[in-house]
């Protein structure tokens, strides 16, 4: 009797819990990314939370890549769920090419690759979210660069 004195309780507080996401539900959270003022597609961008969750185990790290329009949509968990509350840091990068697990050198050399050092910030609440567009840029000098290994990459790929 006792046995099944204590397999109910489990199963009242597995089912009174808050989620099946613990102490950090995601909200949904979408944005935009421009560069130079113009949409970017294939932006990776990686939110870091601020603060300590406390759980060193199991790290909580949103993430999104944008689409052909600049636009994301974040996910945490699964496909496009969103990010728990709170404020992150943000990093940035732009890979001139992706073949599979591979990636190419970061268009903005690596200017918004480091949380520390990007400046770049999200704050998110419960509910929906609609972040204001990430504005980064590219200096000419990094362009040409650029310009440079899409053409070295291009010739690889055509022999």
């Amino acid at each position: 009797m006792r046995y099944l004195g204590s397999i109910c309780l489990c199963l009242c507080l597995i089912s009174c819990s808050n989620s099946k996401y613990g102490a950090h539900p995601p909200f949904p959270v979408s944005g935009q990314v421009l560069v130079n003022g113009q949409p970017a597609k294939g932006v990776r961008l990686v939110f870091y939370h601020l603060g300590d969750w406390g759980d060193k185990e199991r790290a909580i790290v949103p993430q999104a890549w944008t689409e052909e329009d600049g636009s994301f949509v974040v996910e945490t968990y699964s496909t496009k769920d969103g990010a728990p509350a709170g404020d992150y840091r943000v990093t940035a990068e732009w890979p001139a090419y992706r073949h599979g697990k591979h990636w190419g050198p970061d268009k903005f050399g690596n200017k918004y690759a480091k949380a520390e050092t990007s400046g770049l910030t999200a704050h998110v609440e419960k509910g929906t979210n609609k972040l204001p567009p990430f504005e980064l840029t590219i200096s000419a000098a990094q362009a040409k660069k650029n310009e440079a290994v899409l053409a070295q990459q291009q010739r690889k790929r055509s022999k």
